[in-house]
């Protein structure tokens, strides 16, 4: 009897998952030859199964990265400075804004960018290094990934050193008008490997350093931002007040010249005249010494937040406490409000230009600000984390029934909070990516009173990083678990955490590494007696056992593991279980073998009406029919999978069986259906920012191009 069997319901998603999930998802720009047989009987196929389908042309190349933030509403004193960026970058070319915090180098950057976009028909891209502030910098073998992606590479985490990111990023932006705003640098270290190497793309850095080692390897043109003057304060403030009242001229001194502190100040003037400029709110300017810039800086924030309503004041005290950007669901959460009260309460500190709404419904706060609410906020710090653990996990989960349905989940403590609602994948997908930054950097806390909550939320996020094969994120979000788990001293969440861990470091091609987690997870589940869990171990190494040629031993863990699943019984892992090794067998061309099983597995999907898990079995059945050179059947499974996968709603299900289809078409002689089923899949397969779109577009651009683009059949193993 597994140890969990009274608390929890079997996990059977901890069972080597890719085997679960779409096998094509776990490979870059190949097939298997045969990775995995399940096999259905042809009277299984309904009447409402057509043996063609059609979509619309896929596009050429992909959206144009259009990624700059919201721009400021207006900008004072800066039109000398907008012109010196025009005459820099231009024709391209690399600028630096540098200056004190506060000084607007952000708001004059993004204003530049948007004005000057159209001289950019490649792209504009936009990156936060978070070089000053409460989050730790962002290493620049990171925000590759993100580059990458955005100029429509599919699998950047799949190029595993700085060195080979750089060259990759360097190679895609050759011969592109391209505008990338790097904003918050910390060091020449951190964004030298985000330059272009063509001098036509125009990047503009923003830092509160000189970056003076930047020029000596790199042409760049460096302004720094000075504060406004007097006057150029005073007209930020004139919407809001007298430009001839002497109390304007201490307020533009107290706020430093800062563009940052004057619109913070101009608001509250707008909203009350003159209150706490005079008098005893000033004295909070001796918060830390002396009468410096910064002392005044607190002074206006403090004028500006000792006056918001009780909502308002918690919602930005909770930007001190949240490590990303924030949005209405999360401040409901948070504060244990209604959805419209947390609106407006970020609308009104977006009016009092606490926060910025930097795109639609995402709010962030300046880093100096943040600061400011985190000191605010540090009695209440504990309690307001939890209960955003509390949010992301449980809306993480939810996006997760999406993606993976029947996955067991651990439970939450607590009250579960209201969280969206996902009608399919896409939208989940969405959701998960929108919220992926705040999600990284929840998992990171190093906070022990947070461990329990961390792995939870790592856990939550593994099909999203299974689905995207966003490996770098995959790996650092569990590598923080694990190190929450032990901490935690909890054996179980760390043996779960090692099994998915070593599926990310598989998909990575650590096969080592993820072997070793694997072996540690074994013996963590044997030492709790959690049979289940043991067995998941074992299937999991077996898949590292396959990808090394060791198909004779990858069987017999396989074996091992289904009996098991037989015995207890959990049907949905004997399925699994079953796939795994019917794939083994394929590889081993023991296709009677691996046709038995894969039938049963699809039996077992049926009786289950798992569709998702169905649809993936046919998939797999056709790969071992066509192995077995039944293309015929091959053609049958493959319809079979297609029927199944828009039963269960799964785009990426759907493109994996038109994919194969097409594939079938090909073997078959007919090119025209081969390319209309190949458009198909594509359509899908980019729709959800799937990487097996690169081996498809390879494939049309073969066939369109007159040659015969590498099959299935063709791939080494």
């Amino acid at each position: 009897m597994s140890a969990e069997t009274p608390r929890q319901p079997p996990r059977a998603e901890d069972a080597d998952e890719r085997e679960a999930l779409p096998e094509s998802s776990a490979t870059s720009n190949r097939v298997d030859r045969a990775p995995g047989g399940f096999v259905v009987q042809a009277g299984a196929i309904g009447g409402d199964v057509h043996l063609t389908h059609t979509a619309p042309a896929v596009p050429a190349h992909r959206e144009v990265p259009r990624q700059l933030p919201l721009p400021a509403a207006s900008l004072v004193g800066r039109d000398r400075h907008l012109a010196w960026l025009d005459a820099r970058l231009r024709l391209g070319g690399i600028a630096l804004l540098t200056g004190t915090a506060g000084v607007g180098k952000t708001a004059l950057a993004v204003r530049w960018a948007h004005v000057a976009a159209e001289r950019f028909p490649d792209g504009q891209l936009y990156t936060d290094l978070h070089g000053y502030g409460p989050d730790r910098p962002r290493s620049p073998f990171e925000v590759l990934a993100g580059l990458l992606r955005a100029l429509g590479h599919q699998r950047p985490e799949r190029l595993r050193t700085l060195d080979e990111r750089a060259a990759t990023f360097r190679t895609w932006t050759a011969g592109a008008r391209l505008l990338l705003v790097i904003d918050n640098v910390h060091s020449a270290e951190q964004v030298a490997p985000l330059l272009p190497g063509d001098p036509r793309c125009a990047v503009l850095l923003t830092s509160r350093s000189a970056l003076r080692a930047l020029p000596v390897d790199y042409p760049v043109a460096t302004l720094t931002l000075p504060r406004l003057s007097e006057p150029e304060g005073t007209a930020v403030l004139a919407p809001a007040s007298d430009p001839a009242d002497p109390r304007v001229r201490e307020l533009v001194r107290r706020c430093a010249g800062l563009p940052l502190a004057l619109r913070i100040a101009g608001s509250r003037l707008a909203r009350r005249p003159w209150i706490g400029v005079t008098g005893e709110p000033w004295a909070l300017r001796v918060m830390d010494g002396g009468d410096g810039p910064r002392s005044g800086l607190r002074a206006v924030f403090s004028w500006s937040c000792a006056e918001l309503p009780d909502t308002e004041a918690a919602a930005f005290r909770l930007f001190g406490v949240h490590p990303g950007p924030l949005d209405v669901a999360a401040v409901a959460a948070a504060l244990l409000i209604p959805a419209p009260s947390a609106a407006g309460a970020l609308e009104a500190l977006a009016d009092a230009h606490l926060v910025e709404e930097t795109a639609p419904g995402r709010f962030e706060a300046h880093a100096l600000l943040r600061d400011y609410a985190a000191e605010l906020a540090a009695d209440d710090r504990a309690r307001l984390l939890r209960r955003l653990f509390s949010y992301y996990t449980a809306a993480a989960d939810r996006a997760d029934d999406a993606l993976t349905p029947g996955r067991f989940r651990p439970s939450l403590p607590g009250p579960v909070p209201p969280v969206p609602d996902f009608p399919d994948p896409p939208s989940a997908l969405r959701w998960i990516d929108r919220a992926l930054p705040s999600l990284i950097a929840l998992c990171a806390v190093d906070e022990p009173a947070v461990d329990g909550a961390r792995w939870r939320l790592a856990f939550a996020l593994r099909g999203f990083f299974y689905t995207t094969k966003r490996l770098d994120a995959w790996i650092d979000t569990h590598t923080a678990a694990l190190a929450a788990a032990r901490r935690a001293g909890d054996a179980l969440a760390q043996a779960m955490t090692h099994n998915n861990l070593g599926m990310a470091l598989v998909e990575a091609g650590r096969l080592d590494e993820a072997a070793a987690h694997y072996t540690t997870a074994e013996q963590l589940f044997a030492d709790l007696g959690d049979d289940t869990g043991r067995a998941h171990s074992r299937l999991n190494a077996a898949s590292v056992l396959r990808r090394r040629g060791r198909l004779h031993e990858a069987a017999g863990h396989q074996r091992e593991a289904l009996a098991y699943y037989r015995s207890v019984p959990l049907p949905r892992n004997t399925g699994i279980a079953l796939r795994a090794l019917s794939r083994t067998e394929t590889q081993l061309d023991h296709f009677d073998e691996a046709i038995a099983h894969a039938d049963e597995a699809v039996a077992v999907a049926v009786a289950l009406e798992l569709h998702l898990d169905a649809a993936q079995a046919a998939s797999s059945l056709g790969d071992a029919h066509a192995a077995a050179g039944n293309q015929a059947l091959a053609e049958v499974a493959h319809h079979l999978a297609l029927h199944y996968s828009r039963l269960a709603g799964s785009s990426h299900e759907e493109a994996t069986a038109l994919r194969r289809l097409a594939d079938t078409a090909l073997a078959g002689g007919d090119r025209p259906v081969a390319i209309s089923r190949y458009r198909a899949a594509l359509e899908l397969y980019r729709r959800t920012e799937a990487p097996d779109a690169v081996m498809v577009a390879q494939r049309l651009m073969a066939l369109e191009g007159g040659s015969e683009p590498l099959l299935p059949g063709d791939d080494p193993c």
